[in-house]
């Protein structure tokens, strides 16, 4: 497996990792809804996607979108058949490398109390990730939570 920013001939694998978690994501149409998808293209535009490929395959199997602006994760997906490998933690870990690492980098996940949003804080706070508010809710009303990844003052 390998990481490469994501490229316009990626969006329909996107869209299948998106069908993929879409339940977790509680957004069930969310392969499908026209406002997912102009925010992948458009974070493709704007290279701020990366896309996790099967070196044996040529499949994207996951994906994370990142705002170089606000400095933060905007999205972060890995198909099923492909998470607790690696895969997650390594894409991860190459968005925040193109992220700006002396200011504060921040993400909206899911609460510590959704089973099936554990994977994802998990691999998060495996990178650092502090939770500063468990109060908020997505567009669709799902709660969420913010969690921050703090600057090194060592660097």
């Amino acid at each position: 497996m390998f990481i490469r920013l994501a490229e316009t001939d990626d969006l329909n694998d996107w869209k299948a990792v998106a069908a993929d978690v879409a339940i977790i994501f509680g957004n069930p149409a969310m392969a499908s809804d026209p406002e997912f998808i102009a925010y992948a293209q458009s974070k493709i535009a704007q290279q701020g996607a990366l896309a996790a490929v099967d070196e044996k395959t040529g499949k994207c199997i996951g994906f994370v979108g990142f705002s170089y602006h606000y400095n933060r994760i905007t999205w972060f997906g890995v198909l099923e058949t492909y998470r607790n490998h690696g895969a997650g933690s390594k894409l991860l870990q190459s968005a925040l490398n193109k992220l700006d690492a002396s200011k504060e980098i921040t993400v909206e996940t899911y609460r510590n109390d959704y089973a099936a949003g554990l994977p994802a804080r998990h691999v998060y706070m495996k990178h650092g990730f502090k939770e500063v508010d468990n109060t908020l809710f997505d567009h669709l009303g799902n709660e969420r939570s913010k969690l921050m990844l703090y600057p090194d003052a060592s660097k």
